[in-house]
């Protein structure tokens, strides 16, 4: 008589099918995680054998004074995440690809590729843009997992220094060509 109840899927089920979905979910982040330290140790020693940027730009040790002219808020956009290509502090922990460099961040990491799954709202990270660059003040987490799953823009809460190139991270930048005079011809 009840084996053909119509209602039998709408009774709660026991809490085991919720831990096991939080087990699979917690151990796809992880794996994530190792995936994504293993690509970046790829990515840094090809960037070294190719002579190509490693390391994210620091924003404090670019010299911006004498051409800074001013600094505003910008609101919430969205930001090409590829445009993201320095920090404010945190230089050692993620290249510049965003990879994460050692496991001292996995925890951190693991709980944004959680919150990532499972897809909870999360606030924008906070990035300051220089021409067209940005440079991340609060979010490295979300940028680097946002990175991992092949997310291309992210939520952006933007502060926007309004400075005269060139910048670094341009070509040409400190670029000053060597005049060949006679006298060098002849040493």
């Amino acid at each position: 008589m009840f084996e053909n109840n119509p209602y039998r899927n709408f009774y709660p089920q026991d809490n085991c099918c919720a831990e096991n979905n939080h087990a699979r979910r917690y151990n796809t982040a992880l794996s994530h995680f190792k995936s994504t330290l293993f690509k970046g140790e790829i990515f840094r020693m090809t960037s070294g054998l190719l002579r190509r940027r490693q390391w994210l730009y620091d924003l404090a040790s670019i010299k911006l004074c004498k051409t800074q002219r001013n600094t505003f808020y910008a609101g919430i956009k969205v930001v090409d995440i590829n445009r993201i290509i320095g920090t404010e502090g945190r230089m050692t922990d993620f290249d510049i690809g965003f990879h994460p460099v050692n496991e001292k961040s996995r925890q951190r990491w693991v709980n944004m590729a959680l919150a990532y799954l499972v897809r909870l709202p999360l606030p924008p990270v906070e990035l300051t843009q220089i021409g067209d660059a940005y440079f991340v003040r609060d979010g490295h987490h979300r940028i680097s997992v946002a990175r991992s799953f092949g997310q291309l823009v992210v939520d952006a809460e933007v502060v926007i220094i309004d400075a005269a190139p060139p910048f670094p991270w341009q070509k040409g930048y400190g670029f000053q060509p060597v005049q060949v005079t006679n006298a060098r011809l002849s040493q």
